[in-house]
């Protein structure tokens, strides 16, 4: 399905569950859905701190970014200073814009120029505030980059998935978000690890996620 048609992209997810302890013990999908669990990595701290709502429970980093975020921008080198590290680009960004459900609200893809029209310098910035060569700051927006085709960037081909190569059907999401190939094996060896006697104990259900209907923390704490 295609944002071009107004069709939000869904994701389906099976989830294996104990129903006498209410658990979900593993889950099992496709590419699609790894895709996004592996976008996690590519996340900057600040913006999993700002996903999560301050509650991300890492450290000390909660305090630091709301501390960052309560000084006055007077406080900073630049507006874009205090902007780029309450809401930082991703380096996987291009990546990340192809995932069939976002897990960064960022606008990577804006331009910003400098603010007066008749400027010679030739130079642009990802975040608003930044100071133009000449001094002034850039505050005009100039557009979005051009997107590569899908991709691209990690030359992968057409059918292969943003991380993850093509050809593989299944994988097995563990509740500790361990992923492997889905297998036989596999499956007896978790029923084993979770003292489930019989597979019938466990209920299937079949999750869909996008990204206007689930949230970030939603998917973290899935299981």
């Amino acid at each position: 399905m295609s944002m071009s048609t107004g069709v939000e992209p869904m994701i389906d997810v099976k989830v294996f569950v104990d129903k006498e302890r209410g658990k979900v013990l593993f889950a099992e999908s496709g590419k699609e859905f790894v895709d996004v669990l592996f976008g996690f990595l590519t996340l900057p701290l600040g913006t999993v701190v700002r996903l999560l709502g301050g509650q991300s429970q890492v450290g000390c980093l909660d305090e630091l970014y709301r501390s960052v975020e309560g000084l006055s921008p007077d406080l900073f080198r630049t507006e874009a200073c205090k902007a780029m590290l309450l809401k930082p680009i991703n380096s996987a960004a291009k990546q990340c814009c192809q995932l069939p459900v976002r897990i960064d609200d960022t606008k990577h893809r804006e331009v910003y120029v400098c603010g007066d029209t008749s400027c010679s310098v030739t130079a642009f910035s990802s975040v608003p505030g930044a100071v133009c060569e000449c001094g002034r700051i850039m505050t005009q927006l100039a557009g979005e980059r051009p997107e590569n085709p899908r991709n691209a960037a990690a030359g992968g081909a057409f059918e292969d998935g943003v991380f993850v190569k093509g050809g593989m059907n299944k994988f097995i999401v563990t509740d500790d978000l361990n992923v492997a190939p889905a297998s036989t094996s596999l499956m007896l060896s978790l029923l084993d690890k979770f003292q489930v006697p019989d597979p019938s104990c466990l209920e299937q259900m079949t999750l869909q996620f996008s990204s206007v209907k689930v949230s970030v923390s939603q998917l973290i704490y899935l299981f």
